[in-house]
């Protein structure tokens, strides 16, 4: 079984990853969330795993992983 890797890059907005368009972006989110889901399967109950849920574009024009609701992170960057 190979491992593949999404390919990111730092941004200068300070996250630590950075996707360069949308489809990057949506299969490093599906890659994140299945790997919560093995993490959590092996210890027996997904409680208490942070879990990415969605992306969104920075002001640099990355696409970024967050486990905010869309919500939450109008309100935080407001």
């Amino acid at each position: 079984m190979s491992i593949t890797t999404v390919e990111f890059r730092t941004c200068e907005c300070g996250a630590k990853r950075g996707y360069e368009d949308e489809r990057l972006a949506s299969k490093a989110l599906g890659k994140a969330q299945a790997k919560r889901h093995r993490a959590g399967d092996r210890k027996g109950t997904r409680r208490g795993l942070l879990r990415e849920n969605r992306f969104y574009e920075c002001d640099y024009g990355m696409y970024h992983l967050t486990s905010q609701s869309r919500a939450a992170h109008f309100g935080a960057a407001a």
